[in-house]
């Protein structure tokens, strides 16, 4: 089962539309002001499941309105759900002047920015089969930049990593996490399971 891959530019981060055979996940969202963007690039997709990597504003604030406009349910880890159906406020945390910069502008978006609420309807989990949404690929845990961080795996070994790795000039662990070793972690993972170059959700 081909999946095809179409990045959705919605400003400084990116979604992902992956379409199969038996129909398409969306991968993140972007913020309210894509969200029409977004819509139309899904409307004729069969899009089956909205995917959310992690529960920050620039990947989810549209998830309560793409899942009512396309009918499909919406999915996050339970260590991330009650960002998502909660409002719930984590903060993040760099390493260095430009780690420290990045994440106190991470942090006044977590705290200002709201994410319209929604239960999310599948609980993201390692190894979870994509198939039943007509995509060859699966779910891998990939924590550290949030708790409940996923990526997703398709068949032909490209890795959609969300935050876990950041993509602007030579891919790099995250810029910000809430859990440092996590992220490390992570980005380790990351580089064993990539056959490719990973499409990160920032960047290119």
């Amino acid at each position: 089962m081909k999946t095809t891959v179409t990045v959705l530019r919605c400003g400084f981060a990116n979604a992902y539309l992956l379409r199969g055979q038996g129909g398409s996940v969306l991968v993140d969202t972007g913020t309210a002001r894509y969200r029409q963007l977004v819509l139309e690039a899904c409307r004729a997709a069969r899009v089956r499941l909205i995917l959310l990597t992690h529960g920050h504003c620039d990947h989810c604030q549209n998830a309560a309105f793409l899942s009512g406009e396309l009918g499909c349910p919406v999915g996050i880890s339970r260590e991330d759900a009650d960002l998502l159906a909660q409002g719930e406020r984590r903060r993040v945390y760099g390493r260095g002047l430009w780690g420290r910069l990045y994440a106190a502008a991470s942090n006044h978006t977590i705290q200002t920015q709201e994410i319209p609420p929604v239960h999310p309807h599948v609980f993201l989990a390692e190894g979870m089969d994509l198939a039943p949404y007509g995509v060859a690929g699966r779910v891998v845990a990939l924590p550290g930049h949030t708790a409940g961080s996923m990526g997703v795996l398709l068949a032909d070994g490209a890795l959609l990593a969300g935050d876990a790795a950041q993509g602007l000039g030579p891919v790099t662990g995250p810029w910000c996490w809430e859990d440092f070793t996590a992220a490390q972690a992570s980005m380790q993972r990351l580089k064993r399971l990539a056959k490719k170059r990973p499409r990160c959700g920032h960047g290119f």
